[in-house]
Order: C-alpha cells, then sequence, then structure tokens
C-alpha cells in the first residue's frame, strides 16, 4: 500500500499539525507513506513540496496571494473566512506521485493549493479528513449557524454581495461536479462535524467515519510542575491561567470577546488576585498593556516538547472558541494532565466531560466562562483530580497511534473492498 497525503502545510496551523501526525503514525506502523505540501516547513524527507524551483515558489506565492485578495473582497465586517478555491498552483490528476498512490488522502488544501477541479480524475480510493466544513460548503470554513450547505448554499451571509447564484453557489456546483465521480470516504475527528457533513448535500451520501484526531501521548504528557515553570519563568506560587493569543480584530468565531470579559471579572475578583494569565502564540503582544490581570507572554512556541512543558506549567488552560471542530490546543492540554475550560459547543465535548477533567459553560458569554474558571481553580484537591482524569481521557481516547492504526484499517477496506466489487483500476495517468 502506497498512501499519498495532499495538505497545504505539514506544519503551524492545526491542520498541517494533524496531518502531518497522522503520517507519521503511518509510517510508524510500516506504510509506504507521503506527504506533498504547498508550504513545506519541516525537514522531514518523506514530506515532498508540491512544487520545484522558483518558477513553482513565484506561481504558489502568487495563486496564494491572489486566492487570499478574492477570499476578503466580497467578504462582510471580519470576514475573509471563506475560501472561493479560484486558483490552484497544484494539480494532483496529473502528478506522477499523486497517481501512482493507492490512496490518496486529503485535508486542508486552500489557499491556493488545490482546486476542486484539480481532484476531478483522481482514480483511486480518497479519504478527506475534515478540518473544517470548506470541503461539502460553498466556501465557509464554519457555518456560523447558517444551514445552506444542506441544500446548494447561495445567498450566504458571510458575503456581502449576496443572491441565490452568488460565489457560494458557484462553488458549490462545482464542487458537486469534481466530485461526482471520486471514490470518496470521509473521515470526521469529531461527531459534531460527522453531523454536519451528513446532512449537507454534497457529503451525505458519502460513507462518513469518525476518526478522532490523535496526539503523540508519549510526548504530550504531564511533566514536573515546577520544572515547567521554572523553564518559562512562571511563577511557582500563582494559579496559571493559560490560551492561545487572539487577535481582537480577527475571527469573532475563537471566543476573544468572551475571553476578554471572563477576564474583566475574574479581575475584579478578590478570590482570584493570585491568578497569572499566561498567553502564547505568535499575536501574544498585541495587548499587552491592556489585559485585566497580570500577564506573561511566551511568544510563538515551536516543537511538541516545547508546547508540552508550557500546558504542564499551566492550572487550566482556556479554549474560548464558539465553533470548532476538535481543538488540537484542548486535547494537548488534556494529554498533559491540564483541565480545559471552555464552552458547550461543536466538537468540545468530545474532549471535555463537564466537571471531569474540565469544565464547559453552557452559555456563551464571559460570565459563564469566568464561573468555569474560578470554579476549576478553588479546590486544590479537585483540582488534582481534574488533572488525573484529563490524563486518563486522552490516553483512552486521542492516543495517536490508535488514530494511526483507524486509518491503517479504512485503507485496507477501502482496497478490499475495491477488489472484491471489481473496481480496482490501473492507476496510471488519467486519460484524455
Amino acid at each position: 500500500m502506497k498512501v499519498i497525503h495532499l495538505s497545504q502545510t505539514d506544519a503551524g496551523a492545526g491542520a498541517g499539525r494533524a496531518a502531518y501526525r497522522i503520517h507519521r503514525a503511518l509510517l510508524a506502523s510500516g506504510v509506504a507513506s507521503s506527504m506533498i505540501v504547498g508550504d513545506k516547513r519541516t525537514a522531514d524527507e518523506t514530506v515532498l513540496s508540491a512544487h520545484d524551483g522558483w518558477r513553482g515558489r513565484v506561481q504558489s506565492r502568487t495563486f496564494s496571494y491572489l486566492e487570499a485578495k478574492l477570499a476578503h473582497q466580497d467578504a462582510i465586517g471580519e470576514a475573509g473566512f471563506v475560501s472561493p478555491a479560484r486558483f490552484g498552483y497544484f494539480n494532483p490528476s496529473t502528478d506522477p506521485r499523486v497517481c501512482a498512490a493507492s490512496v490518496v488522502s486529503l485535508y486542508w488544501i486552500n489557499g491556493g493549493f488545490i482546486r476542486p477541479e484539480g481532484l476531478a480524475r483522481l482514480t483511486m480510493p480518497v479519504v478527506w479528513r475534515l478540518s473544517d466544513t470548506w470541503p461539502f460548503s460553498g466556501g465557509c470554513h464554519y457555518p456560523g449557524g447558517c444551514d445552506r450547505f444542506t441544500e446548494q448554499c447561495g445567498e450566504c451571509p458571510q458575503l456581502a454581495k449576496r443572491s441565490p447564484a452568488d460565489r457560494s453557489r458557484q462553488l458549490w456546483q462545482r464542487k458537486q461536479r469534481a466530485w461526482r465521480s471520486l471514490d470518496l470516504t470521509i473521515a470526521a475527528p469529531s461527531q459534531w462535524i460527522a453531523e454536519l457533513a451528513r446532512r449537507s448535500s454534497l457529503f451525505g451520501e458519502r460513507p462518513i467515519v469518525v476518526i478522532p484526531t490523535g496526539v503523540d501521548i508519549e510526548r504530550f504528557r504531564p511533566i514536573d510542575r515546577l520544572q515547567a515553570r521554572a523553564r518559562f519563568g512562571i511563577p511557582q506560587d500563582r494559579f496559571i491561567l493559560m490560551f492561545g493569543a487572539l487577535d481582537p480584530e480577527g475571527d469573532s468565531r475563537k471566543g476573544f470577546r468572551q475571553l476578554r470579559a471572563a477576564l474583566d471579572i475574574l479581575g475584579r475578583d478578590a478570590s482570584c488576585t493570585n491568578s497569572l494569565a499566561v498567553v502564547f502564540g505568535k499575536q501574544a503582544s498585541s495587548d499587552r498593556g491592556e489585559f485585566p490581570v497580570p500577564a506573561i507572554f511566551l511568544g510563538q512556541l515551536d516543537g511538541d516538547d516545547t508546547l508540552a512543558a508550557a500546558y504542564s506549567a499551566a492550572d487550566v488552560v482556556i479554549v474560548p472558541s464558539l465553533e470548532d471542530n476538535l481543538p488540537n490546543v484542548a486535547i494537548e492540554a488534556i494529554a498533559c494532565g491540564t483541565p480545559v475550560v471552555g464552552f458547550d459547543v461543536s466538537g468540545m465535548p468530545e474532549i471535555v466531560r463537564h466537571q471531569w477533567n474540565g469544565y464547559l459553560a453552557k452559555h456563551t458569554d464571559g460570565a459563564e466562562l469566568a464561573e468555569g474558571i474560578r470554579w476549576t481553580l478553588q479546590d486544590v484537591n479537585r483540582l488534582e483530580a481534574l488533572r488525573q482524569n484529563a490524563r486518563k481521557f486522552a490516553e483512552e481516547h486521542f492516543d495517536l497511534r490508535r488514530q494511526g492504526g483507524h486509518y491503517l484499517a479504512l485503507y485496507d477496506d477501502l482496497l478490499a473492498h475495491r477488489v472484491s466489487t471489481g473496481r480496482e483500476r490501473s492507476r496510471g495517468m488519467p486519460n484524455g
């Protein structure tokens, strides 16, 4: 079996990291696995670049720029969180490396990487791991309560120019044509996104399996808290509230407003005076002078070992997303034995068991989030139980080895089904 993974990147954003982890898990199982990416960030020789030479690099940067410009020019307000897929600098259907594969696995392919039409002529089984809703929508990555994806999109609330035949309808039609002949199976990281895919007009009739995201639980593991804090210069005698940096002008789905409101409440609470916010991420310097509670900014953290140490230094990790699939930060945090506080939305209940390994606020407002943080920290014996439960849950549900095994079994089943039904075809270049 030869598996090719197609992903816009192999690191950086959560989708790229998830794709790379699956690839490495398959390699560890003895599978002939390789990745083709548009933005190669690791030094891994099994990860191949989609473009060769300076011409390819210029084309990829140009197409990525044009795709981003198109995505923003017709969006409303904060948006730009739609991907029109008008440009694609990589065509899998004509690439000999892809055409030689037994199975192709797709991940996040936006940013000018692959157009829908570039997939239309693939003849081998294709597995699409859903990073978000883009593969079955008219361009949005998260619907925000809209259910037009259950029909044919159009009248998109995320576009400034809305009409029955707007860009979302046009992209939906392009996808319908491109996906029509694919031998396509959907792999959903969460039950939440699996249910959306089942309701969708594009994927509703496709086979859909749920395979939760996995992490290397030998690397993401509890580390001595004193040592972890010393590594980052974090005080030993404070309650540490950790979260990723959020852009106040960015995606409201990430929950900046709700997090800020929660911190405002905690900053006025006499019982929380010993709390310290620790912020990680590339935007961590944007609001240094405006936090309502004392804060330390770690900046960008690179590498799983560094992230594991950071999570281990915290008493609680806050994930305030209002709509998300199965957030990597939450999974990584509980694997390190750190309870997570967030909202009872989307895929979060599949990671956090309320008041067992964390806290899920029922209403998406700052007051409820603040109450969850307070509840988590107010009893040290309970906090220790939450830590133990968090690690146990990660071991049972989010072990990367188990995830790799599920993907391998899926690939085996798809290839065996092809043979049994006489659908096996030659995997050379498509004709015409």
